[in-house]
């Protein structure tokens, strides 16, 4: 009766193989979904139990009646279930859906299990089979089983089509391979009943599975060699599902830039090579992953002692480096996290939050993330949050300073400051939330927005009738860094006719550290618009004075640290005299923040500062406030009080 059980036994000769190359390849690795296994297992035991049933039907005479309805019932259960997993597969591990989807997925499975239902059933009611004295026979719903494989089968093409635009090219054209050399072996054996194919299908979507969508370079980062961010994510939600408490290194690299500009981006990868396969080499290549950019991970049993770890890793960063036949010296922040303290879905923010304290401490730095600092994983969720509700929104809120001409006796411009207001904590810090922009991405549309804000602000109040001469935006090192900044700012002052000289731009010590190079030209294409800068915040890092002779600045922030110190001792305000007196000497106008009262204004004044900024004047407030300012009875009240 089945003339072709061989290729059914073939099938599963082939399944075994693919299994030991599977693991041979290593693509049963823990991060990997198991859904592949499961797959691959159900065909596997739907094969086998195909050839049984075959062989159990055609000696029905000789086995037990039992035998032949056990084995029958679960080989067709398998086959109702079969469409089910790989319906689980496409969903989960191909489109990778949220788990909290997990309830719809299995409601659209309900037909596959009504099937297995009338399955079982069977037994007593012959709905999908029945035995008589000729033998095996179909039931009056066998038809069901067919129809149930070819509804699932269509709809998934039909979603993963669908969802073509979220997911790539080969993924949606090897879903749909998958399910149509599934499908035409059992249409066929449909139609000649006799030729057994189904076990042919199932093998060779499973082969094409192998071959394309549990491809192990899909979690490798081929720049390094080391596995990937997705490759991580899959670790460790792996890890949480079998409770195993693990403890994570982040390594962050220091200043990565200077390697890549002295070597270039290829000997910065190089060098990032050379690290992974040492990192690698002392924990297998299973524990290292690229977390992003030059940041590294290195996951290990929470049983290893942290402190030898640290040590180890710390050992292989500092070790000689040897690239272009010179010796290249690293360094790197390294933050230690335990899962025990953290789920899969935390951890990602515990990781920026660590990276970001850590780097804040300075260069070859250790933080620990311990249960204590849930808190303020919380508070900088609740931020990036509140960025990206303003973000969404379209605008940012921003206050502004006046800033006082000394000469004049007016106010003749202003710093426009961003301001963050987060739900349960109130205004944040620009230093806070600003440095959490940077890490996360968001800080150029941010800096776009206030740039917005500043230029509807000056359209709307027409500032130059008011006497100021322009609106000083701050740039922040990540807004520098950008090839296209410049077209950024050249079409915000388009799109609302905002004179180019109405702007001055604010640029950190910090900044103009980071890459003189690309700020230079950055600069360069900005000042042919006519837009001017100011170095901010003089004297309270690098102090370069080169930046001033490279740069074409023209004014100088002097940091309110430096001029309170003047204030309380001698040496210091001979250092602030000389200061201005050097950038007066070289044609820049000097701001010196941080005044407080009438006699910091009067002694930094007698010093030659031609500009006063500070609380003296007015904190930063609101436009409305500010415009309250700007007449002319707030300067002189304030004056005539003193």
């Amino acid at each position: 009766m089945y003339y072709n059980v061989d290729y059914e036994i073939c099938s599963i000769i082939f399944l075994v193989l693919l299994v030991i190359m599977a693991f041979n390849k290593g693509i049963m690795e823990s991060f990997q979904s198991r859904m592949f296994r499961i797959y691959l297992s159900a065909c596997f035991v739907n094969v086998c139990l195909d050839v049984l049933t075959c062989y159990t039907v055609e000696y029905y005479d000789v086995v037990p009646l039992w035998v032949n309805y056990l084995l029958n019932t679960v080989f067709l259960s398998v086959q109702f279930l079969l469409p089910t997993i790989f319906v689980f597969y496409v969903c989960f591990k191909v489109h990778q859906i949220s788990n909290t989807q997990v309830g719809r997925v299995c409601l659209v499975c309900l037909p596959a299990y009504i099937g297995v239902l009338l399955t079982i059933s069977s037994v007593w009611t012959g709905y999908i089979f029945y035995f008589d004295s000729t033998g095996y026979q179909h039931g009056s719903l066998y038809v069901f089983l067919y129809i149930s494989a070819a509804v699932y089968s269509v709809s998934t093409i039909i979603y993963t089509v669908a969802c073509r635009k979220k997911l790539k090219r080969t993924q949606v054209m090897n879903t749909c391979w998958m399910i149509i050399v599934a499908i035409l072996p059992t249409a066929i054996q449909y139609v000649v009943p006799n030729y057994m194919l189904s076990g042919v299908g199932t093998t060779a979507s499973v082969f094409i599975m192998y071959l394309t969508s549990e491809n192990i370079t899909d979690y490798l980062d081929t720049t390094t060699g080391a596995l990937n961010r997705t490759a991580f994510l899959f670790h460790v939600r792996d890890a949480e599902e079998h409770h195993i408490l693990e403890q994570i290194f982040i390594i962050a690299l220091d200043n990565f830039k200077i390697v890549n500009e002295v070597y270039g981006m290829e000997g910065g990868d190089e060098l990032m090579r050379m690290l992974v396969e040492s990192l690698q080499k002392e924990y297998s290549n299973k524990r290292v992953f690229r977390f992003g950019g030059d940041t590294f991970a290195v996951t290990l049993e929470e049983k290893t002692e942290g402190n030898k770890e640290l040590d180890s890793i710390r050992r292989i960063i500092r070790k000689p480096w040897r690239l272009h036949d010179m010796n290249v010296e690293l360094s790197a922040c390294i933050c230690l996290l335990h899962t025990i303290h953290h789920s899969a879905e935390d951890l990602i923010p515990a990781i920026e939050y660590a990276v970001s304290e850590t780097k804040t401490v300075g260069v070859n730095s250790y933080f620990e993330v311990d249960e204590t600092a849930g808190d303020k994983i919380v508070r900088r969720k609740a931020i990036e949050q509140a960025m990206m509700t303003s973000i969404e929104a379209g605008q940012f809120e921003v206050h502004y300073q006046p800033i006082y001409d000394t000469k004049n006796r007016r106010f003749h411009s202003m710093e426009a400051l961003a301001r963050l207001n987060v739900p349960g904590y109130g205004y944040v810090s620009p230093e806070e939330f600003i440095r959490i922009a940077e890490q996360n991405g968001t800080v150029i549309q941010i800096g776009i927005l206030v740039l917005e804000e500043v230029c509807r602000f000056i359209k709307q109040y027409n500032l130059k009738s008011k006497g100021i001469d322009f609106v000083e935006v701050n740039l922040s090192v990540v807004q520098c860094m950008q090839e296209n900044i410049y077209k950024d700012i050249q079409g915000v002052l388009e799109k609302y006719n905002v004179p180019s000289e109405m702007i001055n731009l604010e640029i950190t010590e910090s900044a103009a550290a980071y890459s003189e190079e690309r700020l230079i030209r950055n600069m360069a294409r900005i000042s042919l618009m006519d837009v001017t800068f100011s170095l901010d915040d003089y004297g309270s890092g690098y102090s370069n004075i080169n930046y001033l002779v490279d740069l074409p600045f023209s004014i100088v922030k002097i940091d309110k640290y430096v001029v309170w110190a003047a204030m309380k001792k001698v040496t210091s305000r001979m250092v602030l005299e000389n200061t201005i007196s050097m950038f007066k000497d070289i044609n820049l106008k000097i701001v010196t923040e941080g005044i407080e009262d009438l006699e910091m204004a009067e002694i930094v004044t007698a010093m030659g500062a031609d500009y006063l900024q500070g609380y003296y004047f007015s904190k930063p407030v609101p436009k409305e406030q500010l415009i309250d300012r700007l007449e002319e009875g707030y300067l002189e009240n304030l004056l005539q009080k003193a």
